[in-house]
């Protein structure tokens, strides 16, 4: 007996076909128009897509089969990704289960050569008067902050990725200031200094929402810094000399637009974009150089530095 091989299986059977069910939403109104798209994908033992299956679908309330609603069709087949579709429509009305709703069974069954033998595979939607939103037990809107503590005119990125709830079609934001977005992840600046209150709202596919919200205070934004250094450092009368800005910095979150120059020798003061000016002192003297730097938000900064130019 050791030595005897079991002999091969013998079929077709359906126990090789692997069928799952998909209905979204799963919950609808009773209006009349509200749809549901269910996906039905086959796949064989070796989890390949089974091509071309015939199959039929049928809808239950309490395990009777019953036309409650109405079907795109009643028979659909796999195409070359083991994947077919039908839309369910609701009907129009009061539920048959009270003000809590009725469960519609989606009921998909691969026609084969042997109904006994057939595998059935369901899906449950709920229908629901119209107008009822059900409370959003499922959504847990959260969202981060950074910085955390931003200062005045800083874009500060907000970040909902951490979300918990399935299938968000929305995602909108209000700032406190007036300014609103959409989206998972948006960027915002604070105008003025204070504390804004941040409130997102997540809603679902089928019309639930939630939110949450935190408050974010804004500091006063800081003043840029001047700083600039001049060559030759020993000039004379006559010498062009040449004078460099690149060391002011601007606060975060700003840039500098302008660098206002003040000689200190009666001649008129240079305001320009570029880090780099020439000035020449046409006499022997004491001078007292001034840079005044002003970023994009119209802060400013000033710094001064005494040079002496000879004969």
């Amino acid at each position: 007996m050791k030595s005897d091989e079991p002999p091969p299986f013998a079929g077709p059977s359906e126990l090789d076909k692997s069928i799952t069910v998909a209905v979204s939403p799963d919950v609808l109104s009773l209006d009349g128009a509200s749809q549901s798209l269910i996906t039905v994908t086959a796949k064989d033992g070796a989890a390949q897509p089974i091509r071309n299956l015939t199959l039929r679908v049928e809808t239950r309330v309490d395990g009777v089969p019953v036309d409650f609603g109405s079907l795109s069709a009643r028979s659909i087949v796999t195409n070359g990704e083991g994947v077919a579709t039908v839309v369910y429509t609701a009907p129009r009305g009061a539920p048959l289960a009270g003000d809590d709703g009725t469960f519609v069974e989606i009921v998909v069954t691969p026609i084969g050569s042997d109904f006994n033998n057939t595998s059935t595979r369901r899906a449950s939607i709920r229908l629901v008067p119209s107008g009822v939103v059900f409370p959003p037990a499922s959504l847990q809107p959260a969202f981060t902050v950074t910085p955390s503590g931003p200062q005045e005119n800083q874009t500060v990125l907000f970040d909902a990725s951490t979300t918990q709830g399935s299938n968000i079609v929305d995602y909108q934001w209000t700032f406190g200031d007036g300014g609103r977005a959409s989206g998972v992840l948006t960027q915002h600046a604070f105008p003025t200094a204070g504390t804004y209150v941040v409130t997102l709202t997540v809603v679902d596919a089928i019309g639930r929402s939630a939110s949450t919200a935190q408050a974010i205070t804004v500091t006063p934004g800081q003043n840029p810094t001047a700083a600039f250094n001049f060559s030759p450092t020993n000039p004379r009368v006559g010498q062009q000399m040449t004078f460099n800005a690149s060391a002011s910095r601007p606060p975060a979150g700003a840039r500098i637009v302008s660098y206002t120059w003040e000689w200190g020798d009666g001649s008129d003061r240079v305001t320009t974009g570029d880090v780099l000016v020439a000035h020449t002192f046409t006499r022997s003297a004491t001078f007292t150089v001034t840079l005044i730097v002003t970023d994009n938000f119209g802060r400013t900064a000033s710094v001064s530095l005494t040079l002496q130019v000879a004969p």
